[in-house]
């Protein structure tokens, strides 16, 4: 006998509709993800994200993602933006903690390095989530600081490196020190 709740259930059943062919049936297990999902419901909608081409159901799982508020939707999403099998919508993971309006204080460090080492389109999620974001870390900010300018310097391709000098300009601005 199983111990998962009437709602776990149900959720389950809605994860597996979001792997179905029928539109209709995803377009209901998204409307259910909106009623009663939780943070388990991110790597189902991304992973449903990838599977499809209709832009109703694009538009519902962006929707749904850009207004997550699920305690743990960042440790969700950050596990997500690591797994491989996103890796071509990186760019969409990134924009959903500035979308919602996660709180990432603790986290500019992994920002920063998706910024210097991910795509243009990655840097500038990256970007926008660090200016966003109204509180980092005095020490953390410092260490970012250091090495987006470092960064910006090695980097070859001009519209990343121009991002690049942007995110190093809202860190000095944040530390006070825009020279």
């Amino acid at each position: 006998m199983s111990n998962a709740t009437p709602k776990a259930k149900r959720m389950d059943l809605a994860f597996a509709a979001l792997l179905s062919k029928d539109d209709e049936a995803i377009l209901n297990a998204l409307i259910r993800i909106e009623q009663e999902g939780d943070a388990r419901a991110i790597r189902p909608l991304l992973t449903a994200l990838l599977n499809t081409n209709d832009g109703r159901i694009q538009q519902r799982i962006m929707a749904l993602l850009h207004d997550v508020k699920a305690p743990n939707a960042a440790d969700e999403l950050f596990l997500a933006l690591e797994d491989p099998a996103f890796k071509s919508i990186r760019s969409t993971i990134l924009g959903t903690f500035w979308n919602a309006g996660i709180d990432v204080r603790e986290h500019l460090d992994r920002f920063v390095r998706v910024a210097i080492e991910g795509s243009a389109a990655e840097c500038f999620e990256c970007l926008t989530v660090v200016e966003n974001q109204e509180i980092w870390p005095e020490k953390a900010a410092r260490h970012a600081l250091n090495q987006v300018r470092k960064a910006v310097s090695a980097e070859k391709d001009a519209y990343k490196a121009s991002m690049l000098n942007d995110l190093e300009a809202v860190l000095a601005y944040r530390l006070g020190n825009d020279e």
